[in-house]
C-alpha cells in the first residue's frame, strides 16, 4: 500500500485573507538553471577539448552542483499570485523577500524582457505601488500572462466601486 505525504501548503495559500481567492499563479522560469547547466557542460567538455586534468573538471562540476542547488532553492521557494484582492509575490527559502499589495495600491506595472527572455518566455516584473515604491522580481515565467491577469483584476476592482461586491475572474 502506498502512502503519499500531504503536500505542504504554499505561502500564498497560508496567507490568504478571508474569502480571498487565487485567480492566477506564476512561477520562476526554468532559465534559473541555465548558468549551472552551462557550467556543468563546460566541466564535462573541458577534458575532451582542452585536455584539462580530471581534477579541474571535478572542481567545476562541484561548483556547478552548488549553483544548481542554490537555483533549485530559489526556484522552489518562489511564488507569485494574483488574487481577487491582492498581488502576492514571494522569493526565497532561507532568505525570504515578499510583497503583498492590495490591488487599489498598485499604480503601475512594468515588464522587461531581453532577447533570451522573449525567446524563452521569461522576464522581470516590477510592481509600482502608491508613493512610487518599485519592487522588481526577476526571471518570472510568462511575465506577460502575469501582467495581463493583474491588469484585468485591477480593472475589475476599480470598476466594482467601493461598496459593490467584486466580481471574480
Amino acid at each position: 500500500m502506498s502512502r503519499t505525504r500531504p503536500r505542504p501548503m504554499s505561502y500564498v495559500d497560508r496567507h490568504l485573507l478571508r474569502h480571498e481567492r487565487v485567480l492566477y499563479r506564476a512561477r520562476l522560469s526554468r532559465a534559473v538553471f541555465a548558468w549551472p547547466a552551462g557550467l556543468l557542460l563546460v566541466a564535462l567538455g573541458l577534458p575532451l577539448v582542452a585536455g584539462a586534468t580530471p581534477g579541474l573538471s571535478a572542481l567545476l562540476a562541484l561548483i556547478a552542483a552548488g549553483y544548481a542547488a542554490a537555483a533549485w532553492m530559489r526556484y522552489a521557494g518562489s511564488e507569485f499570485a494574483v488574487t481577487d484582492q491582492r498581488v502576492i509575490m514571494k522569493v526565497g527559502m532561507l532568505r525570504r523577500r515578499c510583497l503583498e499589495l492590495m490591488l487599489d495600491r498598485v499604480e503601475g506595472l512594468m515588464v522587461e524582457q531581453d532577447v533570451f527572455g522573449r525567446l524563452l518566455d521569461f522576464g522581470s516584473v516590477s510592481i509600482i505601488g502608491t508613493g512610487g515604491t518599485r519592487e522588481p522580481f526577476q526571471q518570472i515565467a510568462d511575465p506577460l500572462g502575469l501582467r495581463r491577469a493583474l491588469q484585468q483584476q485591477i480593472a475589475r476592482h476599480r470598476n466594482a466601486g467601493p461598496h459593490q461586491p467584486r466580481a471574480a475572474a
